[in-house]
Parts: C-alpha cells; structure tokens; sequence
C-alpha cells in the first residue's frame, strides 16, 4: 500500500493567517460574529414558560426511553401536565405582565 501525503502542496504562495487576540485567525471586519443559540439563550434566560416546556419534553423522552413500568407513566403523565400547563399559562401571558417598573432611587419615598 502506498502511503499518500496528507497535504498536496501547490505551487501558488500560500498566505499565512494573521493571528488575531488570543493568538487565534483573525476574522475579517466585513464578517460580523453571528451567534446562531443566542435568541434562543435569551428566551430561556428571560421567560419561565420555555424552561417548564423544556422540562416537561425531558420528561417525556425520559419517561419513554430510560424508564419501565409505573414509574414510566408517572413520569410521562407528568411530563405532559407539565406541558399542558406551560402552553395554557403562555398563551394567557401578556408582554405587558414582563415588563419592570423602573428602579427607585434610595430616600426618594417611593417605597411602602
């Protein structure tokens, strides 16, 4: 058996990348940083309702592929109640219901 080279060299020059901070490739200014879970992060970190749903799924798949027996059906039948609730307690929650009020300056008598 021959043994082939990992790399084939060409004959172009090749242009040595320019280490950036952290002695990491430098990325080109035209190419803006594009965090594809970042929305999906946000909704998690500033909602209730997506961790209880997501709580709920775990239930489920865990209810139906790591579980046997009566164990399994507590553990579905919570997992799907705990759905059913999320989805019905979303649906009823208004955008208004997540907004804060504003922050009281100490000494200004805003409080009780």
């Amino acid at each position: 058996m021959t043994r082939w080279p990992r790399r084939r060299h060409s004959d172009s020059a090749a242009v040595p990348p320019v280490p950036g901070p952290l002695g990491l490739p430098a990325v080109p200014a035209g190419k803006p940083a594009r965090r594809r879970a970042a929305p999906l992060a946000r909704t998690l970190r500033t909602r209730w309702w997506p961790r209880f749903l997501l709580a709920g799924v775990l239930l489920v798949i865990i209810s139906a592929t790591l579980l046997t027996g009566s164990v399994a059906a507590w553990a579905g039948i919570s997992g799907a109640a705990v759905i059913t609730l999320a989805v019905f307690r979303a649906a009823s929650v208004t955008p208004d219901d997540y907004r804060r009020e504003p922050p009281v300056p100490p000494g200004s008598g805003g409080g009780p």
